[in-house]
């Protein structure tokens, strides 16, 4: 679990207030996904899946968003994402004028994309189920503009968001629209779902699990 990490818990109670709100059937745009057993094992994803489900927002004291994390992060992943937030919040707090600090507030979220990681580009790829829902989408923005194939990933389409609503107070950020992608049903078992939209979630069709076992999370890796 990604908030159980200590180096990544131990950033967040330094640096935020913390806080949480249960959107299910609050929100519209809430997502649902199949039960999850207390007693299960969490499984390992991609950066992104079940953004309709979880958000987590990172908000300056004056009440401006600064980033949206939908979803599941590993803590690699979030970690680089905090750390950039950080520099957004000194930016937020400086002396220099609003309209300059939202030019630069734009500029930091696509630059900072731009210079993500091989792995971080490779760990934020849609889940088969999301891939589906944007392929049905005409103006999806995780098309590709070379070929119109649907490869982008979440990791770079979330900056691009962010860098549309620049410094936005939280009253009036847009969560809805910013976390509108892929299907509003997670199905965590692989394949087996539907839109919420179009009917009930089918049960997830299994998969054969990959040779040598399902792939485990191995905890931080040593920077190189």
């Amino acid at each position: 679990m990604t908030l159980s990490e200590p180096k990544l818990l131990a950033l967040l109670e330094k640096q935020f207030v913390c806080g949480w709100r249960n959107i299910q059937g609050t929100e519209a745009y809430a997502g649902k996904s199949h039960d999850h057993p207390v007693a299960s094992t969490a499984l390992q994803t991609s950066n992104g899946s079940g953004g309709r489900n979880v958000q987590m927002l990172f908000i300056a004291p004056s009440g401006m968003v600064l980033h949206c994390l939908p979803g599941y992060w590993d803590p690699d992943g979030m970690m680089h994402e905090i750390e950039f937030i950080l520099e957004l919040a000194k930016l937020e707090a400086s002396d220099l004028p609003l309209l300059e600090k939202r030019d630069q507030f734009q500029l930091s979220h696509l630059n900072h994309a731009a210079n993500h990681s091989e792995q971080m580009v490779a760990d934020s790829y849609l889940q088969g189920f999301d891939k589906m829902r944007e392929e049905k989408q005409e103006g999806s923005d995780f098309r590709r503009k070379t070929d119109g194939d649907v490869r982008r990933t979440v990791d770079q389409v979330m900056h691009e968001r962010m860098a549309r609503r620049p410094f936005i107070p939280i009253e009036k950020f847009d969560i809805g629209t910013v976390v509108d992608y892929g299907t509003r049903f997670y199905d965590k078992g692989g394949d087996g779902c539907c839109d919420l939209d179009k009917g009930k979630p089918t049960a997830p069709k299994r998969m054969k699990p990959p040779a040598g076992g399902a792939k485990k999370y191995g905890g931080w890796k040593k920077s190189s």
